[in-house]
């Protein structure tokens, strides 16, 4: 964040007519997890010793082509600033501060507000009771590199976002969400070679608040969902996961470290980061008077890696990402036992109940040409995305697997125009096609169904709906358009921009619409 104030008080000696993105695009070393490597951003140019870039924007999304807990229709609003700062010959700075804040209408769903992310899902599988609800979200980072001797920077990172929603019909939940990011780290570089190490901490807490407003002798369904719309339903009248007795909270902690190797031998230049984090945590309180309800854990591995050839004209990049994680969901059994008064909760052993593997693999590829006076006339980028998840939900005997592939492909052009008095015109289109398969349901029983077994939830309508958004085949498309001009002697720039994207999917059956359209409206400088 100090970045960000330097940003403001010395905004006299930073001019460029490069987007914030654009501009920081050919430095490789910023995109990794290590704060040390700020230090490479070493800028030919003086005037972008100083980057700096505030907006706000308006969106509109309208459409059933969405995830079960979207709303078909939202609105939202955005403001952000961010910046980069090389302070001296040994110090960088970055920061950012972002807050926004999104309506929708008709929502329903998961109850999460990030249920990718999450374990297992609680589902609210009613289509009438879908209400309005509203998310707003608080973001903050700062970042600073610090080169030292004999080739060695240290750097160290913090970023702290909160968000509150709430669902503004019965059954209502009220969700509130802290998440803190550190990273500190060091690299070190000889010659042409360069690398790097730093220790990751990420620490998420959702809080979630059951409640009932209007009749209180109605009583409400949700799904306990471990995957692929498997579990058992639960009343909202209970003491349960939803029941409204007191807010229940999901922690979830991850630990890990980053290894980075870089080379550089002008024009050519190529980064590797390999990462892994260990993840763990429970939802409910782990407390003598109140449920713990189960336990989490995995791990995540990423590689990444970029091959860059930058000349004065042009740039080429090639980008690819493999990812990798699992996890594993144990809901605990317990009882509870009072005895003179006095009411215990006794654990006993834990039942599997989730378990999850995704892989993840992105290829792309960036040029740009034709670039004069730092911006580029033409700039083009392909993308191929695979990924594959597959899973398998408990309740005992019973289980299901689910197979999911999905592969995305997307073309993007941008032709940028440097006109009279620096005026820059920019027009960006982008086309893409995404589709899927897999195995949506395969149930069966790890031993002889007795009549005791407790029954699992079915819900078939839901389970084919999250299919079917999933994999479905579709076509996106996109434009975009943007206009800025110079102001105070070229020390700031002010820009606008509009956009708009449409997707569209074919032979659609389960979800409610075919079609997704969203379109942004955005004004800002750059300084």
């Amino acid at each position: 964040m100090i970045a960000v104030a330097v940003a403001f008080a010395v905004a006299g000696h930073a001019q460029t007519w490069l987007d914030y993105d654009q501009a920081l695009s050919a430095y490789s070393w910023l995109h990794t997890t290590n704060a040390a490597t700020l230090t490479t951003y070493q800028p030919t140019d003086s005037s972008q010793r100083l980057l700096a870039d505030a907006h706000v924007g308006v969106s509109i999304a309208q459409g059933h082509l969405a995830s079960s807990n979207a709303a078909p229709e939202s609105w939202g609003i955005d403001a952000a600033v961010r910046s980069i700062a090389r302070m001296s010959r040994r110090v960088v700075l970055r920061g950012a501060m972002e807050y926004s804040n999104t309506w929708g209408h008709q929502a329903g769903g998961s109850v999460w507000m990030c249920p990718d992310d999450r374990p297992f899902d609680i589902i609210e599988c009613n289509d009438s009771t879908r209400g309005d609800i509203g998310l707003e979200r608080y973001y903050l980072d700062g970042e600073v590199g610090v080169m030292t001797v004999g080739g060695l920077s240290l750097g160290a990172r913090f970023a702290y976002a909160t968000a509150s929603s709430a669902k503004k019909k019965d059954p209502r939940h009220t969700n509130t969400l802290m998440q803190l990011d550190a990273s500190v780290g060091s690299s070190w570089q000889v010659d042409r070679w360069h690398f790097g190490a730093n220790y990751l901490l990420k620490r998420t807490t959702e809080a979630l608040q059951f409640s009932t407003y209007g009749r209180t002798d109605r009583v409400y369904g949700y799904l306990i969902d471990q995957g692929a719309a498997f579990g058992r339903d639960e009343q909202s009248d209970g003491k349960g996961y939803v029941g409204s007795d007191h807010e229940k909270p999901w922690l979830d902690m991850r630990h890990g470290v980053a290894l980075q190797a870089g080379f550089a031998n002008n024009p050519w230049s190529a980064v590797i980061e390999w990462q892994w984090m260990h993840r763990h945590g429970h939802y409910g309180l782990e407390s003598p008077s109140h449920l713990d309800f189960n336990r989490h854990k995995g791990n995540e591995w990423h590689l990444r890696s970029w091959w860059q050839y930058a000349t004065s004209a042009t740039i080429h990049r090639i980008t690819a990402e493999w990812s990798h994680e699992t996890i594993q969901d144990d809901e605990r059994t317990y009882r509870i036992v009072t005895t003179g008064g006095v009411t215990d909760i006794n654990y006993y052993d834990d039942r599997q109940t989730g378990e999850r593997e995704v892989n993840d693999i992105n290829i792309t590829y960036d040029a740009q040409w034709g670039i004069r006076r730092s911006l580029a006339t033409w700039q083009a980028q392909a993308c191929l995305n695979h990924y594959r998840r597959s899973l398998t939900a408990s309740l005992y005997p019973y289980y299901r697997q689910q197979l999911t592939r999905l592969t995305d492909i997307i073309l993007s052009v941008r032709r940028n125009w440097l006109a009279h008095n620096d005026h820059v015109w920019s027009l960006a289109i982008a086309a893409g096609w995404s589709g899927g398969g897999g195995t949506p349901a395969k149930d069966g029983t790890y031993t002889a169904v007795i009549q005791e077994s407790a029954p699992v939830a079915d819900h078939n309508e839901l389970l084919m709906r999250q299919y079917e958004w999933f994999t479905a085949d579709r076509v996106h498309g996109g434009i975009t358009m943007r206009w800025s001009m110079p102001l105070l002697h070229q020390h700031l720039r002010l820009y606008a921009q509009a956009g708009y994207r449409i997707a569209h999917a074919m032979d659609v059956k389960y979800l409610q619409g075919s079609n997704r359209h969203t379109a942004t409206i955005s004004l800002g400088c750059l300084f």
